[in-house]
């Protein structure tokens, strides 16, 4: 049976080396934010292969991901295209990840799931998948960092290293909120290579942010003309007539001082 934890906040006194932090500092812009990840996570409990994946609905993509170790090839694309095809729909991440989508704001919970390959419920996805790749396990690190979306770290490790150890699983809770701060991170400075729905939510958090004084009705008419939806695309996708996108719009650019989308635009970035 998988074990699951949920995680709020890195206590203090969490005793990660200052010096595994150095791995962090240029995730947000590197072509592979899983590197940097996976080098700061190898810090305090080793770990082969790590995946990044974004959830829309029950549907995960791969993001990124990688390899520790320069001897052994990157098996995270082909394992995972198996998984998405095959396996994803008995995945506990699967139903935790539709469940979080539904909170409409976003929360600094970190919910981590442990797989041992005695835990996966199909044998089929045990044999093709874990035996097949000589993986031991798997740590899952499931969060939202913006309304509407999920994102989990999936990390693996090899059989020469064996089942995760009780206290490396603790060394990864402690680290879970630090990597849910960093992706989120990522994600503001990789916004055109974003999905339209996680672009959204950015511009939500953003504004969520930035603009208190906006009413939450508000908030979703400005983050869909950021994003360059029209007035009519809008009143479609909130349920409302386009008159009243008009007059949430200049309710929200009075409250803003602004006077059109560049403006915004600013504003928001």
């Amino acid at each position: 049976m998988h074990s699951t934890w949920t995680v709020h906040a890195t206590p203090p006194g969490h005793g990660i080396d200052a010096a595994a932090f150095e791995a962090l500092l240029d995730v947000p812009t590197s072509e592979s934010p899983a590197s940097g990840m996976l080098d700061f996570v190898n810090a305090f409990a080793k770990i082969d292969y790590l995946s990044l994946v974004e959830y829309t609905g029950s549907v995960p993509s791969q993001i990124d991901g990688c390899s520790h170790r320069a001897d052994r090839p990157n098996i995270t694309g082909e394992c995972f295209a198996h998984y998405k095809r095959h396996f994803s729909h008995l995945d506990e991440v699967t139903r935790l990840a539709e469940h979080v989508q539904q909170e409409p704001q976003a929360t600094a919970d970190v919910v981590v799931l442990h797989y041992g390959l005695a835990d996966i419920p199909d044998s089929g996805w045990r044999q093709e998948i874990f035996e097949h790749a000589r993986l031991t396990g798997r740590l899952s690190l499931l969060y939202a960092p913006l309304a509407h979306t999920a994102f989990v770290i999936n990390l693996y490790r090899d059989e020469s290293l064996g089942g995760f150890a009780p206290g490396e699983i603790e060394r990864v809770l402690v680290a879970a909120p630090i990597l849910r701060k960093v992706h989120l991170n990522t994600l503001r400075t990789r916004r055109e290579r974003l999905s339209p729905e996680v672009r959204l939510g950015l511009m939500l958090h953003t504004l969520s942010q930035r603009a208190p004084k906006l009413s939450r009705r508000e908030c979703d008419v400005c983050a869909r003309i950021a994003n360059g939806i029209s007035v009519d695309g809008i009143a479609m996708e909130i349920g409302v007539a386009p008159s009243t996108v008009q007059t949430l719009r200049k309710r929200a650019y009075a409250k803003l001082g602004i006077h059109g989308r560049q403006q915004l635009m600013r504003f928001t970035n």
